[in-house]
Formats: structure tokens, sequence, C-alpha cells
């Protein structure tokens, strides 16, 4: 829009001065041209095109009065100069009518451009604060995690402790164990005794029995003496076997109550069995409670790595955005590109001009009119075209001093350039270095924690085999007890019987309450390896960024590197269809200082804008080692 606006207000003072001189061939040293090529200008060389072509206008006034005054001009020769000098007075009003809209279009442009600063610094002053907003939220939540990481560990110091206690009862209950199988053995060795001596209590018995038959055989094949004798034995006998009647029914109360008492015993075993299920089903769901706040927990976690990434992200993304990622960006190419294109065409009309001037000049140092008359019909079929081709120019005119120009430039960058790549390769290879040794840190770092989870690895194997151990003790413990079991329920019970009993439940039961704290441990220690295992990934995690990281600026160094070599070996550009060196006649100047002003200008810009490359690179740098130490101080916290 700014472009075809600036088009309209130059092309109306353009058709005015082409019908003014529609009377006779304009000059290519005349200010039609010189309005036209004005008019192609841009903001900065507006002033000094003024005043040279003020100057050229007061050059060619004098030559013209110093004419007059050396020769007799005739009437007619008069008026034609009196003409001659209206039209000139006619195109200085017009050239100063042109560059007082084209400074005020300058104006607005500079205005624009102040606005647009303006709201690219509140732009970034608003980023600067949601940085410093996310940066306050990121260190609340490192000391939330820091305080969480503390409570885990004094969590962990308690239940070492409490495992500790539960290992010494354990041993108190393996003491009292061992002494109540002696004390039962002891007892089972009196009652073998006593039932040993029972049975041979009841072979005498039976012997005698035996005997007693066979003296009442004899008693009966003998005669009725021995009657009295045998019913005294019969009487004796008779007593006997009511005695052992009672002791047999008194046994077989005694079975019964020790059946009823085992009935007893068995369902209290099954009532401990019921209560056991109703603990383990209370332990079974404050385990799921556990593995709930667990995840809870892993989901703060995750939220707060999300966070972190998502901070690193940006802060990655602020740091390695390139210049054309936002509208104003755009905006501000856009006008580079068209200033590019301004100066392009202002500097390809100027080396036109240029080379017209010279020619002009041999015209009138030669005095051929004919040579006058075909540079005026050249002019004026350049003025009716937009772009003067670079055909047109002969070759050899500006050879020599462009070469010259174009060395002195190529001097120049060399010179600036060849100390800022130097600077550059040695700023690469230190951050490269301070790079590597950030990379070895990190790995010391992991080795470390590799270490610390083979060792916690190894704890916890043999703390599975404590508990595989404690497992078959306990199973042997089982097999006695059933063995004792049986062994009550034929042998005759006692009060030890009962007192062993009651000590053997009392060791079930602290066998099992220790074998819930053995199952809240390995719960804990299972926790606690995940936990181990998700901060040995994040830091895995961390590295392989933090190598990638690396690469990326690696690439982004040799890019950079390559695209400077690129620009200092490639030669400064003339613009598109810029004429190529014309011939140089002789007595010729070899180029106008426009010329020379406008490479010099276009030599400090190609400086400026390599200082600027080099800002931003190492503004680039001191980003990413920003970021690098923030992800180191990250991985020393975790």
């Amino acid at each position: 829009m700014s472009t075809f606006s600036l088009q309209t207000v130059v092309s109306a003072p353009l058709e005015l001065d082409s019908d003014c001189m529609e009377p006779r061939a304009a000059g290519p040293h005349e200010p039609g041209f010189q309005a036209r090529s004005l008019g192609h200008a841009g903001s900065g060389g507006l002033g000094m095109a003024l005043e040279e072509e003020l100057a050229m206008l007061t050059g060619d006034r004098d030559d013209q009065e110093e004419l007059p005054d050396q020769e007799t001009p005739s009437p007619g020769q008069n008026a034609d100069l009196l003409s001659l000098f209206r039209q000139k007075e006619k195109d200085l009003v017009l050239a100063a009518k042109l560059g007082k809209a084209l400074l005020e279009r300058n104006q607005d442009l500079t205005k624009q451009y102040e606005k647009m600063h303006k709201d690219l610094n509140e732009k970034l002053e608003h980023l600067e604060q949601e940085k410093h907003e996310l940066r306050r939220r990121l260190e609340r939540r490192e000391g939330e995690w820091e305080g969480g990481v503390a409570e885990l560990e004094a969590d962990v110091q308690q239940l070492q402790g409490e495992l500790d206690q539960n290992q010494l009862q354990l041993r108190e209950a393996e003491r009292d164990k061992s002494t109540a199988i002696r004390e039962l053995s002891n007892q089972n060795h009196r009652l073998l005794e006593q039932l040993s001596r029972a049975a041979e209590v009841e072979r005498q018995l039976s012997t005698q029995v035996n005997s007693l038959r066979d003296d009442f055989r004899e008693q009966s094949l003998s005669s009725s003496e021995h009657t009295t004798r045998l019913e005294s034995l019969q009487a004796e006998q008779g007593l006997e076997i009511k005695m052992l009647a009672e002791r047999k029914m008194e046994l077989e109360r005694r079975l019964h109550a020790m059946l009823e008492e085992n009935e007893l015993l068995q369902s209290s075993v099954d009532e401990l069995r019921e209560r056991t299920m109703l603990l383990e089903r209370h332990s079974h769901h404050k385990d799921l409670q556990l593995r709930q706040s667990h995840a809870e927990l892993q989901e703060a976690q995750l939220s707060h790595r999300q966070l972190s990434v998502r901070l690193q992200q940006l802060t990655e993304e602020q740091s390695l955005l390139p210049p054309s990622s936002s509208l104003l960006c755009e905006i501000e190419q856009s006008m580079e590109q068209e200033e590019q294109e301004q100066e392009r065409e202002q500097l390809r009309l100027q080396l036109w001009e240029a080379y017209s001037e010279v020619r002009s000049l041999c015209s009138h140092l030669r005095g051929n009119d004919l040579t006058d008359s075909a540079l005026s019909t050249d002019s004026s079929m350049d003025e009716s075209s937009e772009t003067s081709s670079a055909k047109d120019v002969p070759t050899g005119s500006l050879h020599t001093g462009l070469l010259e120009l174009r060395r002195l430039t190529q001097n120049l960058l060399d010179g600036n350039e060849s100390t800022g790549s130097r600077r550059s390769d040695e700023e690469a290879v230190e951050e490269v270095r301070r790079l590597g040794e950030e990379l070895r840190e990190v790995r010391d770092l992991y080795e470390e924690e590799q270490h610390k989870t083979h060792s916690n690895q190894e704890e916890v194997l043999q703390l599975h085999n404590q508990v595989a151990l404690l497992s078959v003790e306990m199973l042997s413990l089982r097999e006695d007890n059933d063995r004792i079991r049986t062994m009550s329920e034929v042998r005759e019970p006692s009060e030890q019987l009962q007192t062993a009993i009651r000590d053997r439940d009392d060791a079930i039961a602290k066998k099992k309450a220790v074998e819930m704290e053995l199952a809240k441990c390995r719960i804990d220690i299972m926790s606690l390896n995940s936990q181990l295992l998700d901060a040995i990934q994040q830091k895995l995690n961390l590295s392989q960024q933090l190598e990638a990281w690396q690469d990326d600026m690696h690439r982004v160094i040799d890019q950079q590197l390559m695209d400077k070599y690129q620009d200092e070996w490639r030669p400064p550009p003339l613009g598109v269809g810029a004429p190529p060196p014309a011939p140089r006649h002789q007595g010729a100047p070899i180029a106008s200082p426009t010329v020379t002003g406008d490479f010099s200008l276009f030599s400090k810009r190609a400086e400026g804008e390599d200082i600027k490359d080099d800002e931003e690179r190492q503004e680039v740098t001191s980003q990413g080692v920003k970021t690098a130490k923030d992800r180191q101080r990250h991985t020393e916290v975790l």
C-alpha cells in the first residue's frame, strides 16, 4: 500500500514534466530526468540528491550566463535561453514539491516505525512478566517437591526403625519358639515313657488274665475243692473287670472331652482365620489407599515435570525462535525488502545517470551535435521505460572505478568480518568445551545414581532372602504344630500341652503380625524402588535432552559459520539488472560522487548487518548456556 501511494505521488509530476518537454528532446542532464531519478530515491538520500540537483542547475545557469558574455547571441538564442530558464525554474519548483512530499512520507513512516517499536516493547515486557511468573511458580513447585522428598526420607528412616524393631521381636519370638519346642519335646518324651509303662502294665494284665484262664481250666478239670477258690477268683476278676470297665469309661469320657476341646480349638482357629481374612482385606484396602496416594504423587510429579518441560520449551523457543516467526517480524522483513528494492532501483538509476552524465560531458567537450541528439533520443526512450536495462550501457567507461570500489569494499568487509569470524569461532569452541564438561558432569551423576540403585537392589534382594528364610521357618513351625496336634488327639492332654498350645497360638499371632509388618515394609521398598526408577528415567531423559540440545547447538553454530563464510566469499550485490561497467572514454570521469556515496553506504550497511548477526549469535549462545545451567541445576535438585 505504501509503495503504491509513493508511486502515485511520484507519477503525477512526471507527466507534467513530460508534457512540458514535448517540444524538445530532453537530455539526461536536465531537471525532468533528475526529478524522475529522485522519485525512486529513498528517504535517506533525498537531501543529497536535491543539493546535487540545485548545484547542477546553478552550474548550468552560470555556464549559460558565461556563454552569452563570450559569444554575442542572437535575439532568437536569447528567447531560447529565457524559455530554458523558465523551464528549469518550473522543474526546480516541481522537484521541491516532490521533495516535500517525500519528506512528509518519510515522517509518516518514522511515526509508524516508532509506534510499532512501542508495541514491540510492550509485548516484550509482557513476555518478561510471564517469564518471571513462571519462574516463581517453578521455584515454588521445586520447594514443594523438596519438602515431599524430605518427608519421604523421614518416612523411610521411620520404616527402617520399625523394621529393626520387628526384626528384634522376630528374634525374641524365635527364642521363645525354640524354648517352647524344647519343652514340648521333653513333655512328649515323658508322655512316651508313661505310655510305654502303661503298655507294659497292660501286657502284664493280659498275661495274668491268660494265667488265670489257664488256672480256671485246671480248676474246672480239678475237683470241687477248688470251687470256693474259683468263686473267690471270679469275684476278684469281676472286681478287676469292673475297675477296668470304669477306667475304660473314664478314658472314653476324657476322649470325648478332648474331642470337644479340639472342636473348640478348631472353631477358634476358624475364627482366627476369619479375623485374619478381615485383617487382610483391611490391609488390602490400606494398600489401595497407599497406591492411590502414590498415584496422586506420581501425577503431581508428572505435572511438575510437564510444567518444567513446558518452561524449558518456552525458554528454548524464546532463545532459538527465528526472526520471521511473528507478524511484526514479517512486516519488518517486507519493509526491509521494499527498502532494498528501492535502494537497488536507486543504485541502478544513479549508475545510469552517471553513465549519462559521462556521455553528455563527452558530447559537450567534443561539441558533437549528432551524438547530443542521439543521447537525447536514448534518454527519452529510457525515461519512457520504467527499468533501464544494463545492455544499453556500453562497457568500459566505469570499469576501473567500479573494480576499485569493489576491491575496497571487499577489503573492508574481509577486514571487519575476519575479526568477527575469529571471535565467533573462539566463542563456539569455548561453548562446545563448556557443554562437554557439563555433559561429563551429568554422566558422573548418572553413574552415581546407577551405583545407588545397584546397592538398593542388593538390599532388596537381602530382604527377600530374609523373608524366604522366615517363610521356610514358619512352614517348619506349622508342620511341628500339625504333628503336635495329631499327637495330642491320640494322647492324653494335660495342662502343659494346653499351655504349649496357647504359646503356639501366641507365636502364630506374633508371626502373623511380623508378616504384616514385613509385607508393609516390602510395599514401602517397592514404592521407593519405583520412585528411584522414575528418578533414574527422568535423569536419562534429561541427559538425552541435553545431548540433543548440544547437537542442535553444534548444528546451529556450524550453519551460522557456513552462512558467514558464504557471505564473506560472496561478491557484493549490485542489484537485479544492474548495468555492467561502461567503456572508458578519453577525458571522461570514472564515476560520480553519488555512486561512491551509495557504495560506501552499502558497505556500512553490510558491516552493520554483520555486527547485528554477531550480537544475535552471542545472545543465542548465552541463552543456550543459561538453559543448560538451569537443566543442570534441575538435575542436581532431582
